[in-house]
Order: C-alpha cells, then sequence, then structure tokens
C-alpha cells in the first residue's frame, strides 16, 4: 500500500454519461452514510431525491439525463473523499467537461451546493433562447484531421465542431443533430470502426452553446468561488490554474470551447506525473485515456479497493 500512497497522481473527473445504480454495491457502509449525507443536500437544495433514485428507482422531479448528472457528480464526490481517506494526494486535477465542477468541487474551490446549482443552469440556461434541434456523438477509428475533412467534404462546417480529441482515434462532434448525424454516417461510410450518438441534450463545446451563456456566465460571478486547493489544469489551453478568477473563467468557457483531453493528459506527462486516478466508479476516462501514451499508469476505483485488499489480506 505504501507504494501506491507514494506515487504522483494526477486525478481525472469523468463527465456526464454513466448510470450508477448498478455500481452502487461498490460502496461501503461508510460510503453510502456520506452518500446520503450528500443525498440530503440535493433534496433541500434543488428538490432532487437523489437516494431514492438511485436505490429504488423512483423518478425525480427531473429529467432523468438530469438525475443522472447529479448522481455522477455526487458519487464521485464520495469517491474523492474516499481516495482522500486511504491518504492518497492529488497533485493535479483534470476534469472532462462538467467533470470540472466536481474537480473544482473536490480542491474546495466550491462548494457541493454551489455545484448543484451549477449544473441545474447548465441543464436549463439554453431552454430560454430559440434553438435547432442539436446533439452530439463520437467517431471511434479516424483522427482530428480525417474528422475535420469529413465535416468538410460534407459542406457541415458552419453545423458540426470538433467537441473534444479524446485520443488519437477517438473524435467527439457537437452541433445540429441532424448534421451531426450525417458526419457520424459519413465517417461509418470512410471506415470508421465505431460511431455513436452522444446522449446529450445541447451541443456542448460548440459555438452552439454560446447562445444563452450570460445566464450561465451570471450565475458564476455570483457564486462564491476560492482558490482551488490543488491545481487544475485547463483541458482547453494546458494551462495550470488555482485562483479564484482563472476558474471563473474557465467554467464559462467550460460549456462551448472545444476541449484537448489528449493533449492535456500528455501535458501532464510532461509534468513529471504519469499515474493517472480516475474518480469515479467506473472506467470511462481510463478506457480513452490509457491508449494516449502506454506508459503511463491508468487506475479505477475497482482496481484500487481490489489492491487494497490484498494488501489487508497479506
Amino acid at each position: 500500500m505504501q507504494e501506491l500512497l507514494n506515487k504522483r497522481y494526477a486525478f481525472l473527473f469523468q463527465g456526464v454519461g454513466d448510470e450508477y445504480q448498478d455500481f452502487l454495491h461498490l460502496l461501503d457502509e461508510k460510503q453510502r452514510e456520506s452518500l446520503k449525507k450528500y443525498c440530503s443536500i440535493a433534496n433541500k437544495k434543488i428538490g432532487l431525491d437523489l437516494w431514492n433514485y438511485l436505490f429504488y428507482s423512483i423518478p425525480t422531479k427531473y429529467e432523468k439525463m438530469f438525475s443522472d448528472w447529479i448522481a455522477i457528480y455526487t458519487c464521485d464526490c464520495v469517491v474523492y473523499d474516499t481516495y482522500i481517506n486511504l491518504g492518497i494526494k492529488p497533485e493535479l486535477f483534470l476534469g472532462y467537461s462538467m467533470g470540472l465542477i466536481t474537480a473544482m468541487t473536490c480542491g474546495k474551490s466550491v462548494s457541493y451546493e454551489a455545484g448543484l446549482q451549477m449544473l441545474l443552469m447548465i441543464f436549463e440556461y439554453p431552454q430560454y433562447v430559440a434553438k435547432h434541434e442539436e446533439g452530439m456523438g463520437a467517431i471511434i477509428g479516424k483522427n482530428y484531421y480525417q474528422v475535420d475533412e469529413i465535416i468538410q467534404k460534407s459542406n457541415l462546417k458552419p453545423y458540426v465542431n470538433i467537441a473534444s480529441e479524446n485520443n488519437e482515434q477517438c473524435i467527439v462532434i457537437s452541433g445540429i443533430k441532424d448534421s451531426v448525424n450525417q458526419v457520424l454516417k459519413a465517417a461509418e461510410a470512410e471506415g470508421a470502426i465505431k460511431v455513436t450518438e452522444i446522449n446529450a441534450p445541447y451541443a456542448f463545446h460548440s459555438n452552439y452553446a454560446v447562445e444563452g451563456i450570460e445566464r450561465f456566465a451570471d450565475l458564476v460571478e455570483k457564486l462564491q468561488v476560492e482558490d482551488s486547493e490543488t491545481p487544475i489544469i485547463s483541458v482547453f489551453n494546458q494551462d495550470i490554474i488555482q485562483s479564484t478568477s482563472a476558474l471563473k473563467k474557465e467554467l464559462v468557457k467550460n460549456m462551448f470551447n472545444p476541449m484537448g483531453w489528449k493533449d492535456s493528459v500528455l501535458k501532464i506527462g510532461d509534468l513529471g506525473i504519469d499515474t493517472f486516478l480516475e474518480v469515479s466508479l467506473g472506467d470511462s476516462i481510463t478506457k480513452m485515456s490509457r491508449i494516449i501514451n502506454i506508459d503511463y499508469e491508468f487506475l479505477t476505483y475497482k482496481k484500487l479497493i481490489r489492491l487494497k485488499a490484498i494488501w489487508s489480506a497479506s
């Protein structure tokens, strides 16, 4: 166990997309008590009964997608607390999309309650402006330049943006839904290994997400935001940020700027940190990140708990 504690860690925070009901068996009694406290706050703050949604599949007053967002955010905070209680200390945070909010909460830059407010505003703010139907998708088996070429050949450049380069062969696109689907079909026809629609209500990380962004920006400006206890690497330009002013700007950029996940992971490696720990109950971030550099080490919650059990028994 001491070998694990001595490593230099970058903590990786996922965005949205997972459903956590199937992972709850991984939580012990102490973690469930922690989760219950967070759930109580969520119920009081935004009226979302997360506990009964997670454990008894009772629908909340919100759409299922948003309930799952809050489930991910909350459970990932519990996972982070578990790592800290085990004595594992991060040197750097990296958040994928809305994982930035989780990272800032865990870094004590914003409160858990403030994170709830931001997630609710992110879900709601685009509803207040006239929009076309938007969507997102992922293309596996094509690189950034190949996807960009497909968009240009399809004459869809104004309607589809590259939202993230997850790794050399996994590209996320975002924009008008019909146009996104056209690019997905074209990529598949040109030999992509897999294409898939992403369950997202809006075209995040594209210029379409700028419409109505003022509502979210106003909320960020009013929230109490402190310097982060742990530095955060920007997924947009790979700068190391920690101050209140930089983090507020990052939160707003996080809605519409394209991400450079691959470049961010590589930059962390350049800083001499080559061990990455996913702060979630699953392994979605690890799956897409571990091929960025095969010399880097990626750990997940399940793997860490398994190693801990082995060391405790020996």
